[in-house]
């Protein structure tokens, strides 16, 4: 079983869009023969047994892992633009064209000044033909986009010698996967609106716009068109299934303020219409079934003719009548069969006669087998099956690399010029380092010998400063040596000197103390020995 890996740029969750719709959708159909892996830029919020689902960031995340292992990839928007290292991965790469949103981008920007405009409108542009070169196989939603990406294919060498003879009709290169429907119908559930919504009576004329508002859509000839009715058809009641959009990085879409402020300024804001959240996409059945008619309705230009109205789809689901601008190919389809009914462009009149008329008619089940022919046509098992195809049989388009267009052919000349003054620089540059190589050697060996010379000069300097500074300190040593002797020689002198002088002294006090001993021996013969004491007393005091 082959893996897939289905990338969506869009959100996936609970409160989806188209695109978020599609992707969730396609991923599950093939999961019926292949192993799914769907990358949403969301943490995930629906459960599916047979579908993996992991987040990313659509800007700045990496797919590489995920791709490595996977035998296909299915993506679209710019999701290249942001992932270009997808395309280098040598991965089969299936691209969904089922938005034409260059000529989306056309009614959506109409009011912005050209000169803002002008890059960005190159910038979508470039986005866009990344995918077409990248792809091996596109798939859209219906047959006027199929010639309108037949055209650009072409004008991108897509279609070529190389991919005819692969397939004369060429649906290998580009086919048809529409929108498509549940297996299963809308199962029976209590009404959400009619009776139960304060300002929805439950004999309420129930009008759904089920689905955003975008900017090249028309909702305010519809709104217009219920202020006409506030008497002729009191219980007419319109409903906006989703306001604003569910992915966050959509959020400067016009059209939202514009209906809320017309319906405000005609007094019917929250009276006669309303503007409900995004409503869950696993819960819109009952709404499609409680609603009585649905209006799809948008402006003449060039989107419409290529557009794949994708809430015409819930409309064949429900069963539900529907009143539609026409000009594209499901809504003509409608027509034909008699589920529909066409209304003129922007005449608010005409739409209010043909909305009480469908009042005054009822529901009737006199065309089910007219809706469940389509039902049957549009299941998602069965809108899948070439893209099935090509992911159970994945391959490279046969003219990959082989036609180049004049940016390629550009920019693969300019790429051999870059090799080559890449080369003819290098060979410079390594003739540049060596010769700088030789002059720094040179220049290392003067250096060297001129430190020599220094050092040899230093030396030499240094020895002859040592030999005087040595023979000085000799001769100091001398000179001390002599000043220290000479001073040894005086100060011993002195020392006799004053031995002499001290002996002198003590030899003369010596007689001195033997002549008055004699003096006191000649008195004791002489005197009494109690005078002889007291003499001898005071001799010593006084010696």
């Amino acid at each position: 079983m082959n893996k897939v890996l289905v990338i969506s740029n869009d959100v996936v969750d609970q409160k989806m869009a188209g695109v978020g719709v599609r992707n969730w959708e396609i991923a599950n159909a093939l999961a019926r023969s292949c192993e799914v892996t769907l990358a949403i830029p969301n943490a995930p919020g629906l459960q599916s047994t047979r579908v993996k689902l992991i987040q990313y960031d659509p800007e700045k995340g990496d797919l590489r892992d995920q791709a490595g292992i996977a035998d296909a990839l299915v993506l679209g928007g710019s999701t290249l633009h942001f992932h270009p290292y997808l395309r280098e991965m040598g991965k089969p790469i299936a691209v969904d064209l089922y938005v034409p949103s260059l000529l989306e981008s056309l009614v959506w920007h109409e009011g912005d000044d050209l000169v803002d405009w002008m890059p960005r409108y190159e910038e979508y542009l470039r986005v866009q033909l990344e995918l077409l070169r990248a792809g091996d196989f596109f798939f859209c939603a219906n047959e006027s986009q199929h010639d309108y990406w037949l055209g650009f294919l072409h004008a991108q060498k897509r279609i070529n010698p190389h991919t005819y003879a692969a397939d004369h009709t060429l649906r290998r290169l580009i086919d048809v996967v529409p929108y498509g429907l549940p297996e299963a119908p809308i199962p029976e559930r209590q009404p959400v609106l009619k009776g139960i919504h304060p300002g929805i009576p439950a004999n309420a004329f129930l009008i759904l716009w089920n689905g955003g508002l975008w900017d090249w859509l028309d909702p305010l000839t519809l709104i217009k068109a219920m202020a006409l009715l506030d008497e002729s058809l009191p219980q007419a009641r319109l409903y906006f299934l989703g306001f604003g959009h569910p992915n966050p990085r959509v959020q400067n879409m016009n059209m939202p303020e514009k209906a809320i402020r017309l319906s405000q300024e005609l007094g019917l804001f929250d009276r006669k219409v309303f503007f409900g959240d995004w409503t869950p996409y696993q819960q819109r059945g009952q709404l499609l079934r409680e609603a009585d008619l649905s209006a799809v309705l948008y402006g003449d230009h060039i989107e419409t003719r290529f557009s794949f109205r994708t809430r015409l789809l819930d409309c064949i689901w429900a069963g539900l009548s529907v009143v539609t601008s026409g000009g594209d190919e499901l809504s003509d389809k409608l027509v034909r069969a008699g589920l529909g009914i066409q209304a003129p462009y922007g005449d608010e009149k005409a739409l209010a006669e043909i909305i009480l008329s469908q009042a005054n008619r009822g529901k009737s089940s006199e065309k089910e087998n007219a809706w469940k022919a389509l039902r049957d046509e549009f299941r998602w098992s069965k809108v899948t099956a070439p893209l099935a195809e090509f992911c159970a049989y994945p391959h490279l388009a046969e003219d990959k690399g082989m036609y180049l267009t004049d940016l390629e052919r550009i920019s693969r000349d300019k790429d051999a010029f870059h090799e080559k003054v890449v080369r003819e620089m290098d060979q410079y540059l390594a003739q540049v380092i060596h010769d700088k190589d030789a002059f720094l050697e040179q220049v290392i060996h003067d250096k060297d010998a001129f430190l020599e010379q220094v050092i040899h000069d230093k030396d030499a300097f240094l020895e002859q400063v040592i030999h005087d500074r040595d023979a000085s300190l000799e001769q100091v040593i001398h000179d001390k040596d002599a000043v220290l002797e000479q001073t040894v020689r005086e100060k011993e002198a002195v020392q006799e000197s004053l031995v002499l002088e001290k002996d002198s002294k003590i030899a003369k006090a010596i007689a001195e103390r033997d002549e008055l001993q004699a003096t006191l021996d000649h008195y004791r013969r002489l005197l009494p020995f109690r005078v002889y004491r007291s003499v001898r007393k005071a001799l010593s005091k006084k010696s």
